[in-house]
């Protein structure tokens, strides 16, 4: 995403624009993605909520509690994917239940990507709906999950569209459900948790741009407002949906007040299981 983002920006501030990725399997403190930019404001974050909604005492996490993010615009916002093997011969989550119930306890295996903490426990929200105990299997990476379900080493799967979309196109995985209350773009076949009567499942995720509080003000201003008119345009925005990302802009104050109003709802989704986050 970042990467069609990237292009554009360049060729509407005439400066070169490049894209790292920092792997949120490796616990990189937020202040270290700025360290040598503090004085220029030359960098920012590219983050999906849920890397910093939700953290647990015993995951790996890339942000420390006195990172000092300072929140500019939203991208878009994204839905998680239930997908099934074609080991369970399913064509419908209606079918994957009564499949997944019908055999031995070893079918109630549900794999997510293994740094995906926020997947974990949706497969717990799920499985609490649904009345099957899942076994959730962290998998090594995107292509880990994906490979998992072709083969059939597991039989049902979450991760993002973008994440599993190449596969079901390719008919080597069934996407039989996503999370949101609108049908997904290039999933036009594909029905919502709330079109299948589970609106408590409702689950719609985003990613945002994030600056360093210690960057000038004039820079992140500026930041905010060429990626606000990046996004705005209907090349990036067609090139986004293909990927699974509904393009949702929005101002620093609007990103703020939606970062904070998902912490609440992920610590009360964990509370319901027992669990405490570390933030």
């Amino acid at each position: 995403m970042a990467r069609v983002i990237a292009p554009a920006l360049e060729r509407r501030v005439g400066r070169r624009v490049t894209v790292q990725n920092k792997p949120s399997g490796t616990d990189i403190a937020a202040g270290n993605l700025f360290k040598d930019d503090l004085q220029q404001g030359l960098v920012v974050a590219f983050l999906p909520s849920t890397t910093l909604s939700l953290k647990l005492p015993s995951s790996p996490f890339p942000f420390d509690s006195a990172s000092g993010l300072v929140p500019l615009t939203t991208a878009g916002a994204f839905q998680v994917a239930f997908a099934v093997s074609p080991m369970t011969g399913a064509a419908s989550f209606a079918e994957y239940i009564a499949w997944v119930k019908a055999g031995s306890p070893g079918r109630a295996r549900l794999a997510t990507t293994s740094t995906d903490a926020y997947l974990r426990i949706y497969g717990r929200m799920i499985g609490r709906d649904i009345g099957v105990p899942f076994e959730i299997v962290p998998d090594r990476g995107a292509s880990g999950l994906a490979k998992s379900l072709m083969a059939g080493v597991v039989p049902a799967g979450l991760g993002s569209v973008a994440t599993l979309l190449q596969q079901k196109r390719a008919r080597q995985v069934t996407i039989v459900m996503t999370s949101g209350h609108k049908r997904v773009r290039v999933l036009r076949d594909v029905p919502t948790v709330v079109e299948l009567g589970y609106s408590n499942l409702e689950l719609q995720e985003w990613y945002g741009f994030f600056a360093s509080s210690s960057s000038p003000r004039p820079a992140v201003a500026e930041w905010d407002r060429q990626l606000r008119a990046v996004l705005a345009q209907d090349e990036v925005v067609a090139d986004l949906s293909q990927l699974g990302l509904e393009v949702e802009a929005s101002t620093a104050a609007e990103t703020a007040a939606r970062f904070e109003q998902h912490q609440q709802v992920w610590q009360q989704r964990m509370a319901s299981f027992g669990m405490k986050s570390d933030n």
